[in-house]
């Protein structure tokens, strides 16, 4: 009550230190179930943030007429969503709808790794490594063929881990007889060691390894034999007829070669060439050469970023051209 007398308060008597810090309680380890309804809610959690981002960039993107016809225009080209929408935003809101092509072409090329230097004129051992069906052999026959053409035969040499697919090393030493190139075989990481050494002279030692399919329980052992070997450079041989989802799933399978470069193969074959580029893109992996047909050398290229995304409109359009056997103009 006001004006009421209060009794002093009592002064806190300081109390003296502890000897020891008493440890706050541990609390008890979740059991499995928690563990997994946690992950759960922070999947779900994750998941629905993801979707408010694209949710808001999508209009971001739909306010700029530029932006949604590039962003239309990559997924058409087979781009994955994660480039397409990062390569929409980086184009100016108001540029005009007849420059958006060009520009978005350009920063896609900006974007592609490309290898600077020629792996050829570099020399040494390099082994081409890919899924079964890539064009590994085809490929190492065209840039054996390319080297012989410029520095003759007598300084390249070719190497054959697949020993056991009927055909597969018949091809090489038919690709060899024809170069004037002699072809050797390997049937294990000691062998291919005690090869190497042998061949340690030449200039260029192409290594063609065994086709193997990215889920392949023999793919870690054919990886191992390189990793032996040592000194040895690794390309890994990418189709780019295959979906976005494969081709990157063959990159983290053939992680453990760590390859230095790409080789892009059949790109005559797709009319979504953005797939293959963006994986590239996303794991980093510089171009060195590109396959686009059978002849030998013939359709062997250098990577090269501007010429490969001028590619893109032509690819499209052939594979969408229907096919017209030569029989229908027959005359009966």
């Amino acid at each position: 009550c006001p004006g009421a007398e209060t009794a002093p308060a009592a002064q806190p008597q300081p109390q003296a230190p502890a000897l020891f810090a008493v440890p706050a309680p541990v609390p008890a380890p979740a059991d499995d179930e928690q563990l997994r309804s946690m992950r759960e809610e922070l999947a779900q959690m994750r998941s629905m943030i993801e979707r408010e981002m694209h949710r808001l960039t999508d209009e971001r993107l739909r306010g700029s007429p530029v932006r949604l016809a590039a962003m239309e225009l990559m997924e058409d080209y087979g781009f994955d969503a994660g480039i397409t929408r990062d390569i929409a935003l980086e184009l100016p809101a108001d540029t005009p709808l007849h420059r958006g092509r060009g520009l978005m072409l350009g920063l896609i090329s900006r974007r592609l790794p490309v290898c600077p230097v020629d792996p050829l004129e570099t020399g040494g051992v390099i082994a081409l490594v890919g899924p079964t069906g890539a064009g590994k052999t085809t490929t190492i026959a065209k840039l054996a063929a390319r080297f012989v053409a410029e520095h003759g035969p007598r300084d390249i040499a070719l190497v054959t881990t697949d020993t056991a697919r009927i055909g597969g090393r018949e091809q090489l030493h038919g690709y060899g007889r024809q170069l004037g190139i002699a072809v050797h075989e390997a049937d294990s990481d000691a062998a291919l060691i005690q090869l190497l050494q042998r061949l340690q002279d030449y200039r260029l030692v192409l290594v063609d390894t065994a086709g193997l399919g990215q889920r392949d329980r023999a793919l870690a052992s054919q990886l191992n034999w390189l990793r032996a070997a040592r000194n040895v450079s690794t390309l890994l041989v990418l189709p780019a007829n295959q979906h976005y989802s494969d081709l990157d799933e063959v990159v983290r399978r053939f992680g453990p070669a760590r390859p230095q470069g790409v080789v892009l193969t059949k790109v005559d074959e797709t009319g979504r060439l953005g797939s293959a580029l963006s994986v590239v893109v996303d794991h980093q992996l510089p171009l060195t050469w590109i396959t686009d047909g059978q002849h030998v050398p013939e359709d062997l290229h250098r990577a090269n970023a501007a010429s490969l995304v001028l590619r893109l409109e032509d690819l499209r359009r052939a594979a969408d051209k229907p096919n017209i056997p030569e029989a229908d103009h027959a005359v009966a």
